[in-house]
């Protein structure tokens, strides 16, 4: 199957539109990601991420528009990209997915761009753009099957390597090379952080156990790493898992299709539950993070679990997270 770009309006109607994907689209998508054929034009997937790769304005409001035109570029693409992107990806409140990327690149340009300035930390915003890649069509292909699944993203690990490797490894060379491709794989296949965080401070599970898990991922994933990446290949873990978690609690911002006005991602009423004492609802990650006046443009933890999981697995990235 071939794709091609599509033009910024019919984008922008995409994005706008419905939120559930099309049966036909999903069906399509699936029968190329089998294939292992390109879901994106890629001259248009390559201006897509040449333009993450430069320097973002400081500005919190002008990053957050260009934020934005990154996302009309992506779902520029295809059809089949634009659908992804205004796909619904069933978290506790209602999102498309370039919504969340674009709280994901937000959260990162806020706390984490001003302190990546190694010539190769410039594939962390790539590889932001495609950690959750596989999240709508997991949900879409999930439906498919059984409508009343209660939690339909939960593939969605798998798919977002299988999108990952569709996009990617057409890209040419002189844009991203092979071994900036392999890591930003690696990255996108992360899911053992927020699981240990999970395991050992909610569900009460033994601190040895929780870290051997989570060291059996990590393990793996720096093995495979690239030689020329190793050294920055534990800091790109921990900030990318910041940016995502960071993008799930009240400082987070997305620009709305089609008004165009800049929205939080995390509402007081998305946080807390509607009782008079206000308890905290869980369905967001505020909790995680200190709301000290001095942590404003961070993302720091601070319960005393979380901080010995983080210890543990990364010493040496202590001031990304305390």
């Amino acid at each position: 199957m071939s794709v091609t770009a599509i033009s910024r309006e019919q984008t922008l109607g995409i994005l706008a539109g419905p939120r559930e994907v099309p049966a036909d689209i999903t069906n399509r998508v699936e029968s190329m990601l089998t294939a292992g054929e390109p879901i994106v034009d890629v001259d248009r997937f390559s201006e897509f991420v040449a333009g993450l790769m430069v320097e973002t304005p400081t500005d919190p409001v002008s990053a957050a528009y260009t934020s934005y035109e990154s996302i009309i570029t992506i779902g520029s693409c295809s059809v089949e990209m634009a659908w992804q992107q205004a796909g619904n990806i069933r978290i506790p409140r209602e999102r498309r997915l370039h919504e969340h990327n674009q709280s994901v690149f937000n959260t990162y340009d806020r706390v984490f761009a001003a302190h990546m300035t190694d010539p190769r930390d410039r594939i962390i915003k790539p590889m932001l753009g495609l950690q959750d890649g596989g999240k709508t069509h997991a949900v879409a292909m999930t439906l498919l099957a059984d409508p009343t699944h209660m939690r339909p993203n939960s593939s969605q690990a798998e798919h977002n390597i299988r999108m990952a490797n569709s996009v990617l490894d057409p890209v040419p060379t002189d844009i991203l090379s092979a071994d900036e491709k392999t890591v930003i794989k690696l990255l996108v296949q992360q899911t053992s952080i927020g699981t240990a965080l999970r395991r050992y401070h909610e569900k009460g599970k033994p601190f040895d156990e929780v870290i051997a898990e989570a060291e059996l991922e990590l393990n793996r994933l720096r093995a495979e790493c690239p030689d020329d990446y190793k050294d920055r290949f534990d800091d790109y873990l921990v900030v990318t898992y910041l940016s995502d978690a960071g993008a799930h609690t009240q400082q987070a911002r997305y620009v709305d299709v089609p008004t165009e006005e800049i929205y939080p991602d995390v509402t007081f009423e998305d946080r807390f539950n509607p009782t008079p004492e206000g308890s905290e609802s869980r369905l967001t990650l505020d909790r995680l993070f200190s709301e000290a006046p001095e942590d404003t443009n961070r993302l720091r933890l601070y319960a005393p679990k979380h901080l010995a999981v983080m210890r543990h697995l990364f010493p040496g990235q202590a001031n990304y997270y305390e």
